[in-house]
């Protein structure tokens, strides 16, 4: 028996914030009342003790009788099932972007279809999987993720899914702690070895791994020299090989992800009389669940333009898997909605393109029938150009490095982060995008 006796959803005293070192973050914590059984007990941490004081109450406000959610799982829930009720959670929270839930679910289940790499190390079917979540301890977790110590982004994104799922037993009050928060953080590289692109190269530095790789001026020329060779193809349509020659204009004059630049509009982005075109989309080709994609296309208001389904997609289950693309009416962060002026050449290519559009059609670049065209195509195109060459580890995204790179060049490195949509002094830009300027060390008279 409790020696607090609290009524259903009646908090406790807070407990005094204490410091966490580890964390930098003040903790606290209080009990509340559950309709049966002990008080359960909830956390929470800020930044100054009134923010965790505040972020506590914020739980309160939300906190859910321990019978009511335990309905999803029971107390001998396994880890790989706790994670699959977390992501069954993450899939129906309308604050979360749904092409998210794809990363997730292949981080927890396993690969069945296509060339699925056998080696993968998923939380379903692994050691960690199938132990009970009330059982498991900061160290088991650690040898999980030690696992793949080569491939940090990989292990981050297990860590954010195991955090998240042990989350729901601490605030169910199943357990006083989330075993993930006191492992230590991931030290390994980006990618594991040497990053293999789809065409066999490396898409990093040969000798620098973690330096960026525009092309130079030599090599800027190169491909262009190379695209135009490329085309025309014997058999092949020259609709589709102008669509892409426009792309990779497009794209490099505004320092645009592919997706970025695939989602311009031909009269709502584009300013004919200023020359200007407002990044204001990205195109999403993601796997989502099908009641997902109803969510989507109400919450987007998406036209009929804007999302490519599968065949007969209306029929399936609502929790079956099913790709798509769709226009995101926003870009990946708020900073990357820019108005970028463009060149001669750019704005001869969007006033022809808007003269030859068909009736309908709003993108700039779009497929057949006036849809959403994915990156995907682009990068196989690509691909294709540079096979052979010595351009061969390069993708699309390196017009956008080799852009932003030139504008460092000639306005320095806060001109790069705006034409890339990046947050002033963002660290981003320096380590993925444009190379650190090298300097002439002149200390020839210190004798």
């Amino acid at each position: 028996m409790s020696q607090i006796e609290l009524a259903a959803g009646v908090p406790g005293k807070f407990s005094e914030p204490k410091w966490n070192a580890a964390r930098r973050r003040f903790q606290v914590h209080c009990l509340i009342g559950e309709p049966y059984g002990e008080p359960s007990k909830l956390h929470a941490s800020g930044e100054t003790k009134p923010k965790a004081r505040a972020n506590l109450k914020l739980r309160i406000a939300e906190w859910k009788p321990r019978a009511e959610s335990l309905g999803a799982y029971s107390s001998d829930v396994t880890v790989e099932e706790l994670c699959q009720v977390w992501l069954h959670r993450y899939e129906r929270d309308p604050t979360k972007r749904p092409q998210n839930a794809k990363h997730y679910r292949r981080e927890i289940y396993p690969a069945t279809k296509g060339h699925g790499d056998k080696d993968k190390i998923t939380i379903s079917g692994s050691v960690l999987g199938k132990m009970k979540a009330l059982e498991t301890r900061p160290f088991h977790v650690r040898i999980h993720l030690e696992q793949m110590n080569g491939t940090s982004y990989k292990q981050s994104r297990q860590k954010s899914i195991l955090r998240n799922a042990f989350q729901l037993l601490v605030d169910d009050g199943l357990r006083d702690d989330n075993p993930v928060t006191s492992v230590a953080g991931n030290k390994g590289t980006r990618t594991k070895g040497t990053n293999k692109s789809a065409r066999g190269g490396t898409t990093s530095h040969p000798y620098f791994s973690d330096e960026p790789r525009p092309f130079t001026t030599s090599e800027m020329n190169s491909y262009w020299e190379a695209e135009r060779d490329y085309f025309p193809r014997p058999n092949a349509s020259r609709w589709f090989e102008q669509r892409y020659m426009d792309f990779t204009l497009l794209a490099y004059e505004l320092a645009a992800r592919p997706s970025e630049a695939l989602a311009v509009r031909l009269d709502e982005d584009v300013d004919y009389d200023r020359c200007e075109v407002t990044v204001a989309g990205t195109i999403i080709d993601s796997e989502l669940r099908v009641h997902q994609v109803k969510s989507v296309v109400d919450r987007y208001s998406l036209m009929d333009d804007e999302i490519v389904y599968p065949r007969g997609w209306p029929d399936h289950a609502d929790e079956d898997v099913v790709c798509i693309a769709y226009r995101q009416p926003f870009t990946k962060t708020a900073k990357s909605m820019r108005t970028i002026k463009v060149g001669p050449e750019c704005m001869a290519m969007l006033r022809r393109r808007r003269i030859g559009a068909s009736p309908g059609h709003r993108l700039v670049i779009p497929s057949r029938t006036g849809k959403v065209v994915r990156s995907e195509q682009m990068s196989l195109t690509w691909s294709k150009i540079v096979k052979g060459t010595g351009l061969q580890w390069s993708t699309p995204r390196t017009l956008r490095s080799t852009r932003a790179t030139r504008v460092a060049e000639k306005y320095g490195l806060p001109a790069a982060r705006l034409i890339l949509g990046h947050e002033v002094d963002s660290p981003i830009t320096a380590r993925h995008y444009v190379p650190d300027e090298r300097q002439v060390v002149d200390l020839a008279d210190a004798r």
